[in-house]
């Protein structure tokens, strides 16, 4: 995300409502971004494709959405555009490099 032009502002951020995978910046439109990752491992070997951003419920897009507003009506937040992206990423078993990385802007 950094190559992408973003700061990260917090990892694991809690709200009363929920938790925000990773809160970013975008340093140009300063435009707040929430990322919600979801991650799977695959078998060594294995060329099926997995893709973990499938399992993004309507309830949990619901939540996004909801988290995303109560970031707007705080005080160091407010008056900024927002939008929330899902990040997938594939492991191999046994690795902490990922395989696959998307990235998919304003997803929710």
């Amino acid at each position: 995300m950094r190559k992408s032009g973003y700061r990260v502002i917090a990892r694991n951020l809690r709200l009363s409502m929920g938790e925000i995978d990773v809160l970013c910046e975008n340093s140009k439109s300063r435009a707040l971004i929430v990322v919600e990752v979801k991650a799977r491992e695959r078998s060594p070997g294995d060329t099926r494709r997995i893709d973990p951003e499938t399992n993004i419920t309507a309830a949990k897009k619901s939540k996004l959405r909801m988290l995303a507003t109560a970031l707007t009506k705080q005080e160091r937040f407010g008056n900024r555009p927002i939008r929330i992206d899902v990040i997938a990423v594939v492991f191999e078993r046994g690795s902490k490099k990922p395989v696959e990385l998307r990235h998919y802007e304003s997803a929710v």
